[in-house]
């Protein structure tokens, strides 16, 4: 597929060099130079070890290393379902509000079918959060931003790590191929595919044809072309797939006739990007990126229903830092994409939103159909940032994005002003706009509306940071965000119900974060405590009714603690408390109008009741220790040591014949008390 460069990227790429050489003959005033910022020199910085940030994330108890389960001990990010397999949600958003970059560009998918991400803990260089009120260099989120940027090859000899264990086992290989090339190559695949069986029943009337298995890889290249210059290319990818029947007699089948069937999974993400970077002898960088994206999908439940997609994406992204003088930087880069895509599916729709009582009753005709899609996107950036004296500082951008799906471009103004008060306390102030693309099973032909919004959001926080002794750090903020142009599911009691979907929502969550941290010393325990209370709720424009929204959680508490107890073992603990989310209840039952004999839910006003409160404590140890001569680590994890029985909703079921009542409410629980090991080997 032909890849056509945007006006407005090629003219940034021709303007870069005059750019460069412009900044270097500038004259800094020395009346300017703030010791806080400061000139890299000529050199790249080392990008090969995971940063103390990220290193202190995986140490998290019951998260197996993994980063993205770390998160959920964060203030303000709630699970947006259960704890297996629930994706994050970000200060009252949708988990769809949220953008996941892998090197600054979007990721294919996150987590595996078991809820495990798709990232190796041991290839990470920085991972981090952005909650709200983020720079200009982010787009596509109304949410939150999740970025992983992934570290460079070791140069080392050749050597890597093994490991195994219930849940997954991985392989890394890494080293320097001559003084300036070094490569790795990781590998991970899921174990539980060896404990279950083709043929086994895991649950009356479920039989598993093909057992669950997920894997993934990465791999990266390193040209240091010079000091000051690298070149790199690095591969990622994943895949799960599993296949399934679920008979009448199943729970599932016996409630939901619509599920008998067979179940297939198959879904796959390839990622290849290019990356050159360059360091200006004045302290200026340069950095450009081609990533191509390969992801598919092919679906298969109840009654031969099916969807089925091939998605090719194509990202080339340019960004570039200036700095002006010792006290003044400015940021700049742009970014086109292209989408093509081929998709299928035979379905029936139901045209509803996370945000509607009763999806049942939004349920359409059979759909089948076949088609392709194609769009561009368009982005670009400026921020500059300016220390004015020692107390105050300003971070002022402007963001431009545009699409030709449906025509949309926006203008995007953030903006922080920062004080600080003394040397060990800072407040700030952080405010802009913020727009996402429409979510695309609610905009494509016959399932949607092709002339759907984008939703877009206001961010304001204000915050302050407090060092009030060695280590420790205490933060507080304050956040307003404001949602428009939400997707509203219509019924047959609009008009214009044809179109399925309009933009008539809107909401707003806001709340308080409080955070103290104590700082990973040698020798010394380290973690940190938080407290967040929200309010998250969305309006009908059409009827201007207001209710609380699904993830509107007021009260979560969360405390992370780890001791490195000598040169051998390490303890870490997680303890997790949160008041119930919101659900709409189920106050009877009425017959099923499409299928005879069975009967549906009847619920009653949207988000009126309370899930339990929820608490889990995850307990971790490590051991250092040699295995034939090598270096290993053994973990000992026990996840939801207290067996608390966390509920995440409630379900119409069907009990077996003969049974009374024939129709009951039964609660979702989530993941009981789970034990695990895992060995690592260095070799």
């Amino acid at each position: 597929m032909r890849f056509a460069f945007s006006r407005l990227t090629l003219c940034l790429g021709l303007c870069s060099p005059l750019l460069l050489s412009a900044a270097e003959t500038a004259k800094p005033d020395p009346a300017s130079a703030i010791e806080r910022i400061q000139v890299n020199g000529s050199a790249l910085p080392d990008a090969s070890q995971t940063n103390d940030e990220t290193e202190q994330l995986l140490k998290v108890a019951g998260i197996m290393n993994d980063p993205l389960a770390a998160v959920f001990s964060l203030p303000g990010v709630v699970y947006a379902g259960g704890d297996f397999g629930g994706m994050p949600a970000v200060r009252g958003s949708s988990p769809d509000d949220n953008a996941f970059l892998i090197d600054g560009l979007p990721a294919g998918y996150l987590f595996h079918m078991f809820g495990n991400s798709v990232f190796n803990e041991a290839l990470l260089h920085d991972f981090h959060l952005d909650s709200g009120g983020f720079g200009a260099q982010y787009g596509n989120a109304t949410g939150g931003v999740f970025s992983a940027t992934l570290r460079d090859p070791k140069q080392q000899a050749i050597g890597g790590e093994a490991e195994l264990s219930l849940l997954q086992m991985s392989a890394l290989v890494e080293g320097a191929v001559t003084d300036d090339q070094a490569f790795y190559l990781a590998a991970r695949q899921s174990t539980v595919q060896f404990f279950i069986k083709s043929g086994d029943e895991l649950d009356d009337g479920v039989k598993i044809y093909q057992p669950p298995k997920s894997n993934d890889y990465q791999a990266r290249y390193l040209f240091q072309l010079s000091p000051e210059q690298k070149l790199t290319m690095t591969l990622t990818g994943a895949s799960d797939s599993a296949r399934a029947n679920i008979s009448q007699a199943s729970e599932q089948g016996r409630t939901d006739p619509e599920s008998v069937g067979d179940v297939r999974i198959d879904s796959a993400f390839a990622n290849q990007q290019l990356s050159y970077q360059y360091q200006h002898p004045a302290g200026h960088q340069l950095q450009l990126r081609y990533q191509h994206s390969s992801n598919s999908e092919d679906n298969q439940y109840g009654g031969d229903q099916f969807v089925s997609y091939e998605d090719d994406r194509q990202y080339l992204q340019l960004q570039s830092r200036w700095q002006m003088s010792n006290a003044q930087r400015l940021e700049a880069g742009v970014e086109r994409s292209q989408r093509d895509a081929d998709y299928r599916f035979d379905v029936i729709p139901y045209f509803c939103t996370d945000h509607q009582a009763d999806c049942f009753a939004q349920r359409g005709d059979r759909i089948k159909a076949k088609d392709q899609l194609r769009y561009n996107t368009d982005s670009a950036f400026l921020q500059h940032h300016w220390i004015w004296n020692q107390y105050l500082s300003s971070s002022v951008g402007l963001r431009y994005d545009q699409q030709d799906y449906t025509d949309e471009s926006f203008l995007q103004p953030r903006a922080e002003l920062s004080l600080q008060l003394t040397p060990q306390q800072r407040w700030f102030i952080r405010a802009g706009r913020y727009s996402r693309l429409a979510d695309l099973e609610k905009s494509l032909p016959l399932l949607g509306n092709r002339q759907l919004k984008q939703p877009t959001a206001t961010h304001y926080v204000l915050g302050q940071d407090w060092q009030f002794a060695d280590n420790w750090n205490f933060s507080t903020e304050l956040y307003l965000k404001k949602l428009q142009k939400l997707p509203l599911g219509l019924t047959d009691k609009d008009a214009d119900q044809a179109l399925h979907y309009s933009n008539d929502s809107e909401g707003q969550a806001y709340g308080a974060e409080l955070l103290l941290k104590k700082q990973r010393s040698p020798g010394d325990w380290y973690g940190w405590a938080s407290l967040s209370w929200s309010k998250a709720e969305r309006t009908d424009l059409r009827k201007n009714l207001t209710s609380e929204y699904y993830l509107d959680t007021p009260l979560v508490a969360n405390m992370v603690v780890a001791y490195p107890y000598n040169e051998n073992w390490d303890f870490s603990a997680r303890l997790t408390v949160r008041s119930g989310a919101k659900y709409t209840p189920i106050i009877g039952d009425k017959p099923n109008p499409y299928y005879p004999g069975y009967r549906v839910a009847v619920y009653g006003e949207l988000n009126s009741a309370t899930l339990p409160v929820y608490h889990r404590l995850d307990l971790q140890a490590e051991q250092q220790g040699t295995l034939f001569g090598l270096p290993v680590t053994y973990t000992y994890a026990i996840l939801n040591v207290l067996n608390r029985k966390n509920v995440s909703g409630y379900f119409l079921q069907k009990g077996k014949a003969g049974e009374t009542p024939e129709y009951h409410i039964e609660a979702e629980e989530n993941l009981g008390m789970f034990p695990s090991v895992g060995i690592k080997v260095q070799f």
